[in-house]
């Protein structure tokens, strides 16, 4: 990771200042398009319009982001609360090895990389069965880089009420570079839409 989060969240930095840093960046290696440092900046990109996407979601959903159910509306799902688990898994006491590493990680420093909150929020939604909003609550007193709009959207992915219409839950997978899904800014292309 970049480890910039922090700074983004907190508005020491600008998106456009991250993305066109990298941009020189790829310029002045001189290695080409498929180039370690363009690779790496080709996902620093995703990442940031990851992050906006989020800011879209937050936008257009509202306060129903914060709903149990979620803007999809799932009310069929059944999430538990179990006060004694819950703060298992807030100390990093839960017997899973690997979840109590990063869980400890979290609350000693305030940081963990995005895929260790890919994999505690999956033990404590999936595994668990708790209610999604008891991580997101959790992250958002412990993240030092707490973003609400990304925080929430990431939680509502990982528990599927985020969105019933888009699949959210692509992250790691998404476009490839020079594709028009690459480029969504480019002429014609509409998301989420039959052409």
């Amino acid at each position: 990771g970049s480890y910039l989060s922090p700074y983004l969240a907190h508005g020491c930095i600008s998106a456009r200042q991250v993305y066109h840093a990298s941009q020189t960046a790829v310029t002045s290696d001189g290695g080409g398009p498929h180039s370690q440092t363009a690779r790496a900046a080709f996902k620093l990109f995703f990442e940031l319009c990851w992050r906006d996407m989020f800011r879209f979601y937050c936008a257009h959903y509202g306060k129903a982001v914060f709903f149990r159910a979620g803007p999809a509306r799932k009310v069929h799902l059944q999430w538990r609360r179990d006060a004694s688990v819950e703060q298992a898994w807030r100390d990093g006491r839960t017997g899973e090895p690997l979840v109590d590493a990063i869980m400890t990680e979290l609350r000693a420093s305030g940081f963990v990389t995005n895929r260790a909150r890919y994999i505690v929020a999956w033990y404590l939604v999936q595994k668990l069965k708790i209610d999604w909003r008891v991580g997101a609550d959790w992250f958002e007193h412990v993240l030092v880089d707490h973003d609400v709009c990304s925080n929430y959207g990431e939680w509502a992915s990982m528990a599927n009420v985020a969105n019933g219409d888009f699949p959210l839950g692509l992250k790691g997978h998404g476009p490839q570079g020079g594709t028009k899904a690459g480029m969504p800014w480019a002429a014609g292309v509409a998301f989420g839409r039959q052409s």
